[in-house]
């Protein structure tokens, strides 16, 4: 799916869930309904995600949905050992890392913001840290529609740039399993 920049931020759901359950009622291990996502769910979870604040509003962040069990067995060589062996889907969050150069069609209300990112290591820490930001609102947004999100750290980063973000300009943060929750019982 990658960027999806045509699509208009998202309206305000009147159901939207208490705090409670976004934050403090939240599993970081998560057990799969196995529904799957739909189409337009993942669209509004990249419009929530991509609205957040961020460091003059920089978007370096790019997010590729994997829901085909094609494409998630073409994931799984890099994760952990048993991660995501159920996961309904992934998002494999990055950054891109010549994001800087975009920044005067997306800023032109900012004087000099395409001068503050002259320097390589200013453009990489701000790719990484908004990136990674704009990560934690993508499960954040998970929770506010419902879904369960499972942050993965434990995958070969180097890997999964390669195999999915060809070209080297996007880099693999960390993977988000995704999913609806399996009733209580």
């Amino acid at each position: 799916m990658g960027t999806l920049s045509h699509l208009k931020p998202p309206q305000r759901r009147a159901e939207t869930p208490p705090l409670g359950q976004i934050l403090h009622a939240a599993r970081a291990r998560p057990r799969w309904a196995g529904t799957p996502i739909p189409r337009d769910t993942l669209e509004q979870l990249h419009a929530l995600l991509s609205v957040g604040p961020s460091m003059v509003d920089a978007s370096p962040t790019q997010v590729l949905f994997l829901t085909s069990r094609e494409a998630k067995a073409r994931l799984a060589p890099y994760l952990g050992r048993g991660a995501g062996a159920k996961t309904p889907a992934f998002g494999i969050v990055g950054y891109d890392v010549d994001f800087a150069e975009q920044l005067v069609d997306f800023l032109p209300h900012v004087a000099g913001a395409p001068s503050c990112f002259d320097r390589p290591e200013v453009v990489r820490q701000t790719a990484i840290r908004n990136g990674t930001l704009q990560g934690a609102y993508l499960i954040v947004a998970a929770r506010t529609l419902g879904l369960e999100a499972s942050p993965l750290t434990d995958f070969d980063p180097q890997a999964v740039s390669s195999e999915f973000f060809r070209g080297g300009r996007v880099r693999a943060t960390f993977v988000c399993g995704l999913g609806f929750p399996k009733p209580s019982d």
